[in-house]
């Protein structure tokens, strides 16, 4: 009976409730077969990351306000400006692979000879679809089932955090990074 009652109902005492997951974009997949390991490749069809925090941005619809009467009211603007960038706090994982695919990620968006979203080996055209993929943020119970998940529809990274490593403490080595998405997506489980 004791195994169903190690954790705190809110989530608070372990790290790793919540995951995020995601299948690579187009332009990453070629690389599957070019970097590996003594032992194994590194699998860059999808990459899950064991994150601690994140912000579930803010759902904003904003107000107008319109004469009528004599007088004025609020009505809806019908609009959604675009989302701020998503910051996700995560654990780097023993082989650096989830680290090294967002790194890889921003190099391809990037190239530094051309300067533009256009890599020769990978990328055909300039569209979204190329370079941009849904991320799944994955929250579970005290229990560890999944209760809800956020999908941010065409995302992709921005920025990559430093590392700051730090051998006095016996701490995991962890990071962030920032991604843009076009829409978001919340579904109960």
């Amino acid at each position: 009976m004791s195994n169903y009652f190690d954790q705190s109902s809110l989530n608070k005492s372990r790290k790793d409730k919540f995951t995020l997951v995601m299948a690579l974009p187009e332009a990453l997949i070629p690389f599957n077969k070019k970097f590996q390991r003594s032992n194994a490749d590194v699998d860059l069809n999808t990459i899950q990351f064991s994150i601690y925090g994140t912000v579930v941005p803010k759902n904003n619809i904003p107000a107008e306000d319109v004469r009528y009467a004599g007088g004025n009211i609020f009505v809806s603007s019908h609009s959604k400006p675009s989302y701020e960038p998503v910051s996700v706090n995560f654990t780097i994982d023993n082989e650096f692979k989830n680290y090294w695919v967002i790194h890889k990620w921003l190099d391809l968006m990037r190239n530094e000879k051309s300067g533009v979203y256009e890599h020769p080996e990978t990328i055909k055209d300039k569209g979204l679809g190329q370079y941009s993929t849904d991320f799944y943020i994955i929250a579970r119970d005290e229990f560890n089932k999944e209760v809800i998940k956020w999908v941010y529809k065409s995302a992709f990274p921005i920025s990559l955090g430093e590392i700051n490593y730090n051998y006095r403490e016996a701490d995991e080595i962890e990071t962030t990074f920032e991604f843009v998405f076009r829409r978001i997506e919340t579904i109960l489980i």
